[in-house]
């Protein structure tokens, strides 16, 4: 008696075929939407130091205002009134001069070849926005500064920074 062996060809099934593309892709995927993911937070994380600076400088010019009042002889927060009110103010680095921002504050400049390179005279706009409110406490020797800088952030919305310090007329 003769046997028939059934000669079964060698290959991969279709299920087999569309495992082994799934998992490709997910291979290829998965590091890919990492490194998307990471350059959103780079870019968020150098936002956010830029924020904390312009801030900080935000605080230190009011500071700068007030001693030069204190040595022209002038009242400590004179030039400071635009700040006082509920809209806030900027205050231009280079000038000292206060300007009530009326609905939203204007961009704040980037001049590389500038001493100031952040200012509101000259350079390129940036996406950054610095509003400065000082509110004065009971006590007619303190007063409160309060600085908010936004920027609009890809795939997140606009953010804010905000600092606070009180300053004081140490000069009466």
């Amino acid at each position: 008696m003769k046997r028939f062996f059934l000669n079964f060809k060698k290959g991969f099934s279709l299920l087999e075929t569309l495992v082994a593309i799934f998992l490709l892709i997910m291979v290829i995927i998965g590091p890919f939407s990492m490194a998307v993911k990471s350059l959103v937070l780079i870019s968020l994380s150098q936002h956010q130091i830029t924020a904390s600076y312009l801030g900080q400088e935000g605080i230190e010019i009011i500071r700068s205002v007030r001693d030069n009042n204190f040595i022209n002889n002038r009242d400590w927060l004179f030039g400071l009134d635009p700040c006082l009110g509920n809209d806030g103010c900027y205050v231009d680095a280079l000038t000292g001069l206060a300007y009530q921002c009326l609905g939203a504050c204007p961009y704040i400049k980037y001049n590389a070849s500038s001493t100031i390179p952040y200012n509101y005279q000259n350079g390129n706009d940036t996406i950054f926005t610095r509003k400065i409110k000082i509110t004065k406490l009971s006590n007619s020797d303190e007063a409160k500064v309060e600085v908010v800088v936004s920027w609009p952030e890809r795939y997140i919305g606009t953010k804010t920074f905000t600092i606070q310090e009180n300053i004081f007329n140490w000069k009466p």
